[in-house]
């Protein structure tokens, strides 16, 4: 009686553990609707997105897109590359809900030939460049053309987003990882781009003979690849520089900016705008220098900035930059064979390649940026502005001051490194903060009166908080151009037919002085790159399968023998 008696107790309290677990778990799911959370473990918080892209999702109106072309028979890097872009999408669609859809897709897995090729053509043509990629096993190698890329599409618009960074200097392994890094930046930016309700206007600006149209075609078409629209703007003809711009550009003036055309800039800036400025020290240039036997008489540029500039921050000099340590190179004609000149290639110490030694998103895991007889930029004390140095030279360099003479007989020695002694020349600096009017106290009352009159043209004396950019060399923006009058991408040198961070860190820049989101903040996610020792791998291969394989199924059948030997000793009597 005792015995069913506690039967019947043990298998009331069983029932009532089991209706509690199923109302906790109830409880959880019923809550957990109105309590969302993610929980990431790793120390970089590899898995988690930004709190500018989880608003950017949660605050869509339509479905976005995604269409990944990373799939596929892949060697172990693009694999890794392609789980951490679903990881990041699956992270997207965390917050973004029913809002973002994407599928992976194999161009080669197609089997008819002709829609193949109309979509690898349609990829190439939207801005996707194939990788050919090369698997190696022990018995063979075998080579396929892979599509490390993405289009983005919401309300009939789309956008191309490559996944792989082309990065001079860097391992395969380390170009990889910088890839994983910018994936959130890439895939935000895209659907912020695709999502805006009207598309960032960029201005340059244009009367001081800059630079012109096909000069800067490299930069216009990525622009306007990237939703942006990009217009012309003459100083001369307009009384004031709309608000509607959201940056002008300053591309490379080689005429002084009359005082009324100032206004315009100091006006627009006091009451917003953002300015990209590119301005030169000094006059120096390789077309001049090769016309003259005995050099080029360099001296330094007054186009009536400087004033301006000052009062923002920031002083452009008039030197020219030079770098023995990281250049371009230039050719030289060293001698005649037969009818035809030889040419070697010489390290141009006026080309030097500008790099940046902060975490700031505008530069992250940039690439070199090509510059052309660059000047360099001091900071002037202001209390209400924040400098940052973005680009500047190398530990040997020096600045050359002007009036000064420029020569290629510097290349018949061998440089002293003793005279290159100044270390990271400044060329590109960001300026963030409250900036005063270089107008201030210095109008008329009678001109303040009449222009408080008109709306747009009310005088302000200092701004809200604001940026701007000032790098000194208007080359940096210039893209080379080919003798049939086409230009080449921004950052190509077509000496060495390399690829430089030209265009994105042009890119960079106005993003940054555009978006206020902090999109671009996602630029500094730090990933580490944890490599294995592919010869410890190799050699102790075996090892670790036994104990990852081998070991587990030993240690289940001993404990599956120990039991059974226990249960029959207990239950033998």
């Amino acid at each position: 009686m005792v015995k069913m008696k506690t039967h019947i107790t043990n298998r009331r309290d069983a029932i009532i553990t089991l209706v509690l677990v199923f109302s906790i778990l109830l409880l959880m799911n019923v809550v957990s609707r109105y309590f969302y959370f993610r929980l990431d473990l790793t120390s970089e918080k590899r898995y988690s997105i930004s709190q500018p892209s989880k608003t950017l999702t949660k605050n869509l109106k339509d479905v976005v897109t995604i269409k990944v072309y990373l799939d596929g028979d892949l060697n172990a890097g693009f694999t890794r590359l392609k789980e951490s872009t679903r990881n990041l999408l699956n992270e997207l669609r965390a917050y973004g809900g029913k809002n973002i859809e994407f599928e992976f897709i194999d161009p080669m897995a197609i089997q008819n030939l002709d829609e193949r090729k109309a979509l690898m053509t349609d990829l190439i043509q939207r801005g996707l460049s194939p990788t050919n990629l090369t698997t190696k096993s022990k018995t063979e190698s075998k080579q396929q053309l892979i599509f490390p890329g993405a289009i983005v599409s919401y309300g009939g618009r789309s956008m191309p987003v490559p996944l792989l960074e082309n990065q001079i200097g860097f391992s395969p392994q380390q170009i990889l990882n910088n890839s994983e890094i910018l994936l959130e930046y890439k895939f935000a930016n895209a659907i912020q781009k695709l999502t805006q309700y009207r598309s960032p206007q960029v201005a340059f600006i244009k009367g001081n003979n800059e630079l012109t149209n096909l000069e800067t075609a490299g930069i216009r078409q990525t622009l306007s690849t990237l939703e942006y629209e990009v217009k012309d703007f003459d100083l001369h003809s307009s009384y004031h520089i709309p608000e509607r711009i959201d940056v002008i550009v300053i591309a490379k003036p080689r005429t002084a900016f009359d005082e009324k055309d100032k206004y315009k800039i100091d006006q627009y800036i006091m009451h917003g705008g953002k300015v990209l400025w590119l301005v030169d020290g000094t006059n120096a240039s390789l077309d001049s220098l090769k016309m003259s036997p005995t050099g080029q008489f360099v001296q330094g540029n007054d186009y009536n900035l400087d004033d301006m500039l000052f009062k923002y921050g920031v002083r452009i000099n008039t030197d020219v930059v030079q770098d023995i340590n990281l250049c371009n190179p230039i050719p030289l004609i060293v001698g005649q064979m037969g009818n035809a000149p030889q040419t070697e290639m010489f390290p141009w110490y006026y080309f030097p390649l500008l790099v940046g030694d902060n975490n700031h998103a505008i530069i992250r895991n940039l690439d070199p940026v090509a510059s052309f007889f660059a000047s360099s930029i001091d900071t002037v004390k202001n209390p209400g502005v924040s400098k940052t140095i973005l680009l500047h030279t190398t530990e040997n360099a020096k600045a050359q001051l002007a009036p000064t003479r420029v020569h290629f007989g510097i290349l018949q020695t061998k440089p002293n490194p003793a005279y290159y002694n100044q270390p990271k020349l400044p060329v590109a600096v960001l300026l963030e903060g409250e900036f005063e009017s270089v107008y201030k106290n210095r109008l008329s009352p009678d001109f303040l009166a009449a222009s408080d009159t008109v709306e747009n043209l009310k005088f302000a004396e200092k701004s809200k908080h604001s940026k701007m950019i000032v790098i000194a060399d208007g080359d940096i923006i210039r893209n080379q151009v080919r003798d049939d009058s086409s230009a080449y991408p921004l950052g190509y040198y077509m000496y060495t037919k390399q690829q430089f961070a030209n265009s994105s860190f042009i890119l960079n820049c106005i993003e940054y002085l555009i978006d206020d989101s902090g999109i671009l903040e996602t630029r500094n996610k730090e990933v580490k790159l944890r490599m294995l020792n592919s010869v410890k791998v190799e050699d102790e291969k075996l090892k670790w399968q036994l104990i990852n394989i081998a070991l587990p199924i030993s240690l289940i059948i001993l404990l599956g023998v120990a039991f059974g030997f226990y249960r029959r000793k207990k239950y033998a009597s």
